[in-house]
């Protein structure tokens, strides 16, 4: 029997363990932090705790999942923060019929009407987002950048600078309403955020969208010679992104009864944390959606669990922005290019 007969299976199964640990890390994470703070924090033993965490993940938690589709082609989406703004603006200008520059541009639209125009009008505009990316063959760092800029104007414009309320009616109740299960009472926007994410996950793993975008993300320029319409399909996940992000702004505008403009802050920094932390790759073409649900609830635990233990707001500030680079700062290392090392190698080599 060859040497290399006998070593294959090690390399094969130290593979497959390596994987595993990648795949479980962040839930192991999430795992320690939650025990730790169980311990540490007598007021997070509460259910009314934990179901604050599950209403606080879920409309960042949208806000990742589709910003997932984008970076796993190896794209970023940075008006995603400012589309959970205007689509809640837009939802209450249409459900109350408030006055936007000086006319009456609704005369008070149902809920669930006012809500899915927005919705709807939040997917086009991520579709004309992905043309311009695909069609001018601009950065998409640059032209999401613009559109967050033009969003939260508009939305600054059409609010004045203040936000819009709405009235409490039967849609609106039941979209921010609780659903018992057992001590535990799960918010309908955490029951939305998971059906999302079951589309998200059929979607990545059992269709040619999906599959197009992990090729897409591990090598652009095969794909395209293979003979896939890559413009196409960049332009329908960045439609998913933006569609996404507005369905986190409406549910977020009914939780506040209120369309603001700073509905969205930090959303887009947060998600891509979040996203990274799950083991997605920024270069694109690896990681999944559920490794970016627990991300999300990584991040959320630490923010918790700074409010327990009395953190000043300003110092939350910064441990958030030390995490977010602590998860760049893994990506890199998990894709060997830390340029140091590389030296190192070459140097002993």
């Amino acid at each position: 029997m060859s040497e290399s007969t006998l070593v294959a299976p090690t390399e094969r199964g130290g593979n497959v363990f390596g994987r595993v640990i990648s795949a479980l890390g962040p839930l192991l994470v999430f795992m320690a932090l939650f025990a730790l703070l169980f311990a540490m924090a007598p007021a997070f033993r509460k259910p009314t705790s934990w179901a604050l965490l599950m209403l606080e993940a879920s409309a960042i938690g949208l806000v990742a999942a589709g910003q997932t589709f984008v970076i796993l082609t190896g794209g970023i989406d940075l008006s995603v923060e400012a589309m959970v703004s205007f689509s809640g603006v837009l939802a209450a200008i249409l459900i109350s019929g408030s006055n936007v520059a000086g006319g009456q541009l609704a005369l008070g639209m149902p809920a669930w009407a006012g809500m899915l125009i927005a919705v709807l009008a939040g997917g086009m505009i991520g579709l004309v987002q992905g043309l311009i990316i695909t069609g001018l063959n601009i950065n998409p760092f640059i032209v999401t950048l613009g559109f967050r800029s033009i969003l939260l104007g508009v939305a600054l414009v059409a609010t004045r600078g203040a936000g819009i309320n709405i009235g409490r009616g039967p849609f609106v109740e039941f979209i921010t309403s609780n659903v018992n299960v057992g001590i535990v009472r799960l918010p309908m926007p955490l029951i939305i955020m998971v059906v999302v994410y079951f589309i998200s996950w059929i979607i990545l793993r059992q269709t040619k969208l999906g599959r197009y975008t992990y090729a897409i993300g591990g090598n652009e320029t095969a794909t395209r010679l293979s003979g896939i319409n890559v413009d196409w399909y960049k332009m329908l996940i960045y439609g998913i992104s933006s569609l996404f992000a507005a369905l986190a702004g409406v549910i977020v505008m009914a939780r506040l009864q209120s369309g603001a403009y700073q509905n969205g802050t930090n959303m887009t920094l947060i998600s891509v944390a979040a996203v990274v932390i799950g083991g997605t790759a920024l270069s694109g073409g690896v990681g999944g959606i559920w490794g970016t649900l627990v991300g999300v609830f990584i991040l959320r635990i630490v923010e918790q669990g700074l409010v327990y233990m009395n953190v000043p707001s300003n110092a939350k500030e910064i441990v958030i922005g030390a995490i977010i680079v602590l998860a760049v700062a893994l990506d890199v290392i998990r894709r060997g290019e830390v340029r140091w090392l590389r030296f190192n190698r070459r140097r002993t080599a």
